[in-house]
Parts: C-alpha cells; sequence; structure tokens
C-alpha cells in the first residue's frame, strides 16, 4: 500500500452558491443564531458553576477544604 502524499490530506474544495436569501432574512437568522449562541454559553456556565458548588459543598462537607 503505496503512502498517501499531502494534497490527499487536503479537505475538499466546497463551491459556495447562492442562498436565495434577502438581507432581512439573512439579518434575522444571523440575529436568532446568535441569540442561540449567547443561551448555549449561559448554560454551559449555569452549569459549570453549578457544579463548583456541589464540589464545594461535598469539600467543606468532608473537611478537606482549606
Amino acid at each position: 500500500m503505496a503512502s498517501a502524499g499531502p494534497e490527499d490530506d487536503r479537505m475538499p474544495h466546497v463551491e459556495l452558491g447562492q442562498s436565495g436569501w434577502d438581507d432581512d432574512e439573512r439579518e434575522a437568522f444571523l440575529r436568532r443564531r446568535r441569540r442561540r449562541n449567547l443561551y448555549t454559553v449561559a448554560a454551559l456556565a449555569l452549569f459549570a458553576f453549578v457544579i463548583y458548588v456541589f464540589v464545594m459543598i461535598k469539600l467543606h462537607e468532608l473537611g478537606q477544604m482549606w
């Protein structure tokens, strides 16, 4: 089996086509995507905070904190 050259490891070239969206639709889509991303970041931050609080409570109960 011959080794693959560096050309074979490249990603395939993707041609961008016309989306058919007007400026209002594109702006609404970007606004919804931005909002969804912020909600995702907030949910992940809340999850990390809950885990942090849980760990601090458990460490304090076990006497291992400070």
